[in-house]
């Protein structure tokens, strides 16, 4: 009895370097992205998001919930930046057309205090971010500080 394994829309032909050239890719899509929200810069999320780019985060805080398109997402990144957040990304692992992220976040805002780790997945379709969601350590403490 033999045991074969079938992979859907595998790809018998890729090699280590089309891998490689993927994976960089994926790693400066997303890098781009990061960098607009990071720096609240509304045309950089524009030019490096779908128009109908969502983000999910958890919890109950003002930036919890879905946010839908691009005005939303750039609405997100103006919060964050009003808050004080700091993101540093720690390591990246690579899906089909979705890239997770891990970051450290940290901030000091009104009194309250941020250091929690968070893994986003990034979903890319077409070169450009079409959706982020949020996986926090600790959803009550991101709402204590986004509240």
């Amino acid at each position: 009895m033999a045991l074969i394994c079938v992979v859907p829309g595998g790809n018998s032909s890729a090699t280590p370097d089309d891998d490689a050239a993927a994976t960089q890719r994926q790693r400066a899509i997303v890098g781009a992205f990061a960098t607009a929200i990071v720096h609240d810069d509304h045309a950089g999320i524009a030019e490096h998001a779908t128009p109908d780019v969502a983000w999910t985060i958890p919890g109950s805080s003002v930036v919890s919930g879905r946010a839908t398109g691009i005005d939303d997402v750039t609405r997100l990144a103006d919060t964050f930046a009003q808050y004080g957040l700091h993101i540093s990304p720690k390591g990246f692992a690579f899906g089909l057309d979705t890239v997770a992220v891990t970051l450290h976040d940290t901030g000091e805002h009104n009194g309250k205090r941020l250091d929690q780790d968070v893994v986003n997945v990034l979903t890319i379709r077409g070169d450009k971010i079409s959706e982020v969601t949020a996986h926090l350590t600790d959803v009550g403490a991101f709402d204590a500080y986004f509240s």
